[in-house]
C-alpha cells in the first residue's frame, strides 16, 4: 500500500524528525467533524514544524485517518465521488491515492499538512498527493463538489510519457489552480450525461470522463503556477462573500447575528466589525435589505398573500415588513402590488 510505504519508509522518517509530539483532543478544531468517516482506519500522521504550519495546527489535532479509495480488487485507476449536501466537513485524514478536488457549487476550505486553510472556489480546483494529511470543510450553505481519486502507480507510469512529465514532477505537493474553460466543459458534459443517459450507459462513459478530467487537470498543473496563499484581506473578502451567500440562501430561517456567528465560528463583535469594514453596511442592514428585495419580487411577481411573503423571508409580522418596505423602497407591499393605471 502506498500509505504503508509512506508510514514505514524514509519519507515518514524525515517527517517524524520534525514532529511536535504534543497531541490535542480529537475534534477541537471548530467546524470539523469529531468522528472519522466509517470507512477510515486510524493512522497517526505527525506533521512537520515547517513554515507556518505547526503554528496554525498546534493545539488542534495530531491524528489523521487513512481513507482508502483505490485499495479494492477493482482494476480502475480512477474513482469519482460527488458530494451534494450542507455542512460537509471531514477531519484530518489521508488517502491511498492522489486527490483532485473540484467544487461545483459554493466553496470549500482545504487545510493540508503544508498549508493553512485556503478557500477553493467554484472557479478553481485543488490537488492533494497520496498519503498527504488534509482536512476539508464546506462554507456554510449548499455545497457540491466532485472528487477524483487517481492511482499513484498510474501517475508514475504516465510520468514517463512526454506529456505528463511536468505534472509528474509536482505530485509530491498540494496546491490550488485556476479552473479552465476546458475543465468546465468536461464537468458540464458529465452532468448532462448523468441527467440524460441511462444508468448503465453513464457507467460505461464514466471511465472516459474520468480520464478527460485527469488529463485536463494534469495539463493545468504542469503549465500553471499554483495560486499563492491569499492575503488576510482576500481571506476576509471571501469570508464575507460566504456570509452574504448564507444569508441569501437562508432568509426563511430565524437569522440573527449569534446564529450566523456560530455558523462561521466568529464572535458577535468580530463578525459585526468584519462585515461592516468589508461592505460598508451592517449585517443587520444587509439582511433586511435582502429580505426586502426578495419580498418585493414575490409581491410583484406572485399572488402569494402578504403573510406568506413575510414567512418566506423569515418575518412573522406584515407590519414590520411594511416598515422595512417604507424604509428601503418608499412604499408598502400593498402599494407595490396595486396594478398601475
Amino acid at each position: 500500500m502506498a500509505f504503508r510505504a509512506f508510514a514505514d519508509g524514509a519519507k515518514s522518517a524525515r517527517r517524524v524528525a520534525h514532529v511536535n509530539a504534543i497531541r490535542a483532543p480529537q475534534g477541537v478544531w471548530p467546524g470539523l467533524c469529531d468522528n472519522p468517516p466509517r470507512c477510515c482506519r486510524q493512522r497517526d500522521i505527525r506533521r512537520p514544524q515547517t513554515q507556518r504550519t505547526m503554528s496554525l495546527i498546534k493545539g488542534f489535532i495530531e491524528m489523521a485517518y487513512l481513507s482508502p479509495k483505490l485499495s479494492g480488487p477493482s482494476p480502475d485507476v480512477f474513482c469519482l465521488e460527488t458530494s451534494d449536501t450542507c455542512g460537509y466537513a471531514v477531519d484530518w485524514h489521508a488517502h491511498d491515492c492522489h486527490m483532485l478536488l473540484l467544487p461545483r457549487q459554493g466553496g470549500l476550505f482545504l487545510s493540508t499538512e503544508s498549508s493553512q486553510a485556503s478557500h477553493v472556489s467554484r472557479q478553481a480546483f485543488s490537488f492533494v498527493p497520496a498519503d498527504f494529511a488534509h482536512a476539508t470543510q464546506a462554507a456554510p450553505g449548499r455545497e457540491k463538489h466532485m472528487t477524483l481519486y487517481v492511482d499513484p502507480a498510474y501517475v508514475k507510469r504516465q510520468g514517463q510519457l512526454h506529456g505528463y512529465r511536468g505534472f509528474a514532477r509536482q505530485v509530491d505537493r498540494s496546491g490550488i489552480w485556476q479552473a479552465t474553460d476546458n475543465l468546465e466543459s468536461i464537468l458540464r458534459l458529465h452532468d448532462q450525461l448523468q441527467a440524460s443517459a441511462s444508468a448503465a450507459s453513464f457507467q460505461r462513459q464514466l471511465p472516459h470522463l474520468n480520464h478527460l478530467l485527469f488529463e485536463e487537470c494534469a495539463r493545468v498543473i504542469a503549465s500553471q503556477q499554483a495560486q499563492a496563499q491569499p492575503c488576510a484581506r482576500q481571506q476576509q473578502a471571501t469570508l464575507v462573500h460566504d456570509i452574504q451567500r448564507y444569508v441569501e440562501e437562508n432568509l426563511a430561517s430565524d437569522l440573527n447575528i449569534e446564529l450566523i456567528g456560530h455558523q462561521f465560528h466568529l464572535s458577535r463583535r468580530h463578525l459585526t466589525r468584519l462585515f461592516k469594514a468589508a461592505t460598508g453596511e451592517t449585517l443587520l442592514d444587509f439582511t433586511n435589505r435582502t429580505r426586502v428585495e426578495t419580498a418585493a419580487r414575490l409581491v410583484s411577481g406572485t399572488t402569494l398573500p402578504i403573510l406568506d411573503v413575510c414567512l418566506a423571508v423569515g418575518l412573522e409580522s406584515p407590519s414590520y415588513l411594511a416598515r422595512l418596505f417604507k424604509r428601503h423602497l418608499g412604499l408598502t407591499p400593498s402599494e407595490l402590488r396595486k396594478p398601475r393605471r
